[in-house]
């Protein structure tokens, strides 16, 4: 199985997270000691006015401590969670008021007069306790003051800012994703841009192997798209060098050959001896095998020419006329091999964008490969049909093609393995492929009628400059 590279978008798109949720996971962090130090510091100063409140109201009367509670001292402790509250004040570690069996924090002396905070487990829940130590007028010790809550509050805050928080790591994590990608996505646009400016050097296109613009390609993307345009420049001329070869040696090969049937004619005439007829009958159709051979050699070199410097987009054709010509001009043929042959058209025009001479050599190579590949007794048709998309149809009731082989007898030279095959050079329909791609006309290969033999359709592009009838 082959493995690919990983999508050059989706390598980007990840440098760009990562460092990005790293960052976003250490403020989230900061973030929560920032949230938890605050809570602490806001309850804890509401913990604190509660202590001094109380503090306040601490008298001493008939050398006995007395407090004047205020109800705002606990009142200003109420939070949503509601919170159980307890106080304490005592002396010399004796309660003067409050929950007796409230833990009593040792502050040590330096600590006086400041408010302390302490954590406690009391009545099976933790507590924050705030803890002063007032010195009072008249007694030599000073007097303990304590005031704790329960932490529900506390924790209740906490949730909600950490919540919130990580919505807020979570909405710049997928800010960064979408903005990355966007920012991705434009950055990629130029490679994108290029990728399409190679795809459109193809044949049938008509741009051939012409150098890209590297005026819009990225500095990054420079030296492979240099590289692209010197393989176009080498593999233009060495196809230039094999379509130049193919046609100059066909053309050099036809005159011999020409003369090689003449004076065989000649010597057929001068009456051979009957040993020699054989051998003149097979040297004849050998000389009508290449002959033929050279004839598609030639066409597929006009072919390929046409078909890279291709100008006639708007050209259009008469499919009807087109099939009628090819048809008369393979009867004769069709009718040596006992092959009948027979053209299914309308009376009216069916025109199409594509040349005429190339229309009527694709022809001549399908029905001569439907005559030649015939049955004796068989038949041929050639059918003309009109819609939205016009297209001719070469029917035969010969052995046909099998549905596994039928892509590889577009390759040039391949030819369908059988005994009884009649010779031939395997270039026919490479021939009719290389014609039509220019076209955008599709040759697709089907069962004959019936399921019997081969049906070849090639579909047109409807002309939009066909006359009105």
């Amino acid at each position: 199985m082959t493995q690919h590279a990983p999508s050059l978008r989706r390598v980007l798109l990840i440098n760009l997270l990562v460092p990005t949720s790293v960052l976003a996971i250490a403020l989230g962090v900061a973030g929560a000691l920032l949230i938890d130090r605050t809570v602490e510091t806001a309850f804890d100063r509401v913990l604190d006015g509660s202590v001094r409140a109380i503090a306040e109201r601490i008298t001493v009367e008939d050398d006995e401590v007395s407090v004047d509670l205020p109800q705002v001292a606990l009142g200003m402790l109420e939070t949503r969670a509601n919170d159980s509250v307890y106080y304490s004040v005592s002396y010399n570690g004796v309660p003067v008021t409050g929950y007796q069996d409230l833990p009593l924090a040792e502050l040590p002396r330096q600590a006086r007069s400041a408010v302390t905070h302490f954590d406690f487990i009391y009545k099976n829940a933790p507590i924050r306790l705030a803890a002063l130590a007032q010195p009072v007028y008249g007694k030599p010790e000073p007097v303990l003051i304590e005031v704790a809550e329960t932490r529900n509050g506390r924790n209740a805050t906490r949730r909600e800012l950490l919540l919130a928080l990580a919505g807020l790591e979570a909405g710049i994590i997928l800010t960064a994703a979408l903005l990355g990608w966007l920012a991705v996505k434009r950055g990629l646009a130029p490679l994108v841009d290029l990728g399409r400016e190679i795809d459109a050097r193809q044949i049938r296109t008509g741009e051939r192997l012409q150098p890209l613009n590297l005026a819009a390609v990225p500095e990054e993307a420079l030296p492979p798209a240099r590289a692209i345009n010197q393989l176009f420049e080498r593999l233009e001329a060495a196809i230039k060098v094999i379509r130049d070869f193919i046609g100059d040696a066909s053309h050099q090969m036809k005159t011999p050959l020409a003369s090689l049937r003449v004076h065989l004619a000649l010597l057929e005439r001068s009456g051979p001896r009957p040993a020699d007829r054989d051998t003149i009958t097979e040297i004849e159709k050998s000389t009508r095998h290449l002959d033929r051979l050279v004839a598609q050699l030639i066409a597929l070199a006009r072919a390929e020419e046409s078909a890279i410097n291709d100008d006639s987009g708007q050209a259009r054709c008469d499919l009807v006329a087109a099939a009628a010509d090819a048809v008369s001009a393979l009867a004769p043929i069709a009718a040596t091999k006992d092959v009948e042959i027979a053209l299914e058209a309308g009376t009216l025009p069916v025109f199409a964008q594509i040349e005429p001479t190339v229309l009527h050599e694709a022809l001549i190579n399908l029905i001569d490969n439907a005559i030649q590949y015939n049955r004796s007794g068989g038949s041929v048709i050639v059918r003309v049909l009109a819609g939205e998309r016009n297209a001719i149809q070469v029917c035969d009731d010969g052995p046909g093609i099998a549905p596994e082989l039928r892509a590889r007898v577009f390759d040039r030279f391949y030819r369908v393995p059988s005994v009884d095959r009649p010779s031939g050079s395997g270039l026919g329909l490479s021939i009719v492929r290389t014609l039509l791609q220019q076209s955008s006309a599709a040759i697709q290969l089907a069962d004959g009628p019936d399921g019997k033999g081969l049906t070849v359709t090639i579909d047109f592009v409807a002309s939009m400059h066909a006359p009105q009838p």
